[in-house]
């Protein structure tokens, strides 16, 4: 009878050491897509870019993955995005160091970034560059006059989901 039950023992013993908690099984790896620019992301973490003003609160920088539609695209060189924050507001994505460039028809595509979000004056003359470079009439450039305080994010990766 003791056999026996040293035999159960010394097996629940042995099983318990060599499983593995639930956690560990879901390792975090890198985000696959289409297409990555930039760093690689992992898949930890990430949220809804509609969430972004929320986890903002209180917060002037906070590094964040989000994730999202691209809204617009720079027509110059692909070196900014629009991403719309699903509250009637948009947040510029630049890139770190000036060093990512992403596909200027990248427009409707889904995507994973990693990096930091925070808020920002952007300066006039800094607006109607981005007008500019988004093709806008020179009227419309003209007619920013004011700048803009808002939500933005500089990305050190980019991946395309679709």
């Amino acid at each position: 009878m003791k056999t026996i039950l040293l035999s159960v023992i010394a097996f629940a013993f042995l099983a318990s050491c060599n499983s593995t908690p639930q956690t560990e099984l879901q390792a975090v790896q890198n985000v696959k897509g289409t297409a990555v620019y930039g760093d690689s992301v992992k898949n930890d973490n990430v949220i809804e870019i509609t969430a972004l003003q929320t986890a903002m609160v209180g917060e002037s920088k906070k590094d964040i993955k989000i994730k999202g539609l691209v809204k617009e695209v720079c027509k110059n060189k692909g070196c900014w995005m629009i991403m719309d924050l699903g509250n009637g507001n948009d947040i510029r994505v630049t890139f770190k160091d000036y060093k990512i460039f992403v596909p200027k028809d990248l427009t409707g595509k889904e995507v994973i970034l990693d990096g930091f979000a925070y808020t920002d004056t952007t300066s006039i003359e800094t607006l109607r560059h981005y007008a500019k470079d988004g093709g806008k009439s020179e009227a419309e450039i003209a007619a920013i006059t004011t700048p803009k305080e808002n939500l933005a994010y500089e990305a050190k990766g980019v991946v395309v989901m679709n």
